[in-house]
């Protein structure tokens, strides 16, 4: 898997749509642990806050004149941080339609 924690995600959600499709979980072998969906998830809640959060200090510390980094790395942090951001809104929009379609299943 790769280690960027939005495509973990979007895979760990791809395999679980599979299963609820019908198709089987695909094969796990002993050098193979797959990662937990709630760890997965955790992490990237973890990152992307990490990423606001740095984002942040860098732009306060760049209009208070403590900062060496240019404007350019300033915007650029920033926008990272805005990206993985929407990214992970996006993550949850998914999760939370996903929730209602299996509330509104007929048992």
């Amino acid at each position: 898997m790769s280690s960027d924690p939005l495509q973990q995600l979007n895979q760990a959600m791809k395999v679980m749509g599979d299963m609820a499709a019908g198709m089987p979980a695909p094969a796990s072998g002993p050098g193979s642990a797959a990662p937990d969906f709630q760890q997965l998830l955790f992490k990237a809640v973890k990152d992307v806050n990490e990423a606001q959060n740095v984002a942040q200090a860098q732009v306060q510390s760049f209009s208070t004149g403590q900062s060496k980094l240019s404007l350019e790395e300033v915007m650029l942090s920033a926008q990272k941080a805005n990206l993985s951001l929407q990214g992970m809104i996006a993550v949850r929009n998914r999760l939370v339609e996903a929730y209602k379609e299996i509330t509104n299943l007929p048992v």
